[in-house]
Order: C-alpha cells, then structure tokens, then sequence
C-alpha cells in the first residue's frame, strides 16, 4: 500500500512539475525594422490563433529593455528575433523574418526539438 501512494504521490509530483512549465514566444523588435512590419503584417495578427500560438504565446518586448523582463537570455543584434522561452528563460531562437513559410518551418522544428510541442 505504501509503494501504491509513493507511486501515486511522485506521478502528481511529476505531472504538476510538468503542467507548470510555460512557453511563450518572445518577440524582439525595434522601430524603423522594415522586416518586423513585414512579420507584423503577415503573422501578428495570425499566431495567436494558431496551435503554435496556443502552446507559446507571443509576448512582443522592444529590443531596448528585452532583458529586463527576462532571465538568462543572449543579447539580441538583429530584429526580429523570435526566443522560445520557459519560464521565461531563453531555451532557442531564429533571428530575421525572411517569409511566413521559412519562419513557420523554423517555428515548428524550434518547437519540437526543445520542447514536448507536437
């Protein structure tokens, strides 16, 4: 009986642990960026609704105070850049927007390698 609710205890354990990681999608811009108007204009109003929006919600931070909302994060060069976090700790990025199917492709294949997104 014993082993029953130690079982029991660190499978609850195990799956709050889980159900607490948060991911979102920090979006990195600047003013004047022609290429984060470009993003704005073609994906912005999109992701949201999308499975990847869904799983990591997109909070846009401008590149002049990025770090202060984040932990352990790299500087950032180029806008835009995108940064998967947890818990809003840096864990991957893709720099640049070059087109929506290139930057959903980058998108899915981020997620799925760092995280449990399938």
């Amino acid at each position: 009986m014993k082993l029953i609710l130690r079982t029991l205890l660190l499978l609850m354990a195990w799956k709050f642990a889980y159900a607490s990681e948060k991911y979102h999608l920090v979006y990195v811009e600047q003013q004047g960026c022609v290429y984060c108007e470009i993003w704005d204009e073609e994906i912005a109003h999109i992701y949201p609704k999308t499975p990847e929006g869904q799983f990591a919600p997109l909070i846009k931070l401008d590149i002049s105070n990025y770090e202060i909302k984040m932990d352990y994060v790299e500087p950032v060069v180029f806008t835009p850049t995108f940064i998967l976090t947890k818990n809003l700790s840096e864990i991957s990025r893709v720099e640049g927007y070059i087109g929506d199917d290139l930057f959903w492709g980058m998108l899915e294949v981020m997620l799925k390698r760092e995280t449990n997104y399938k």
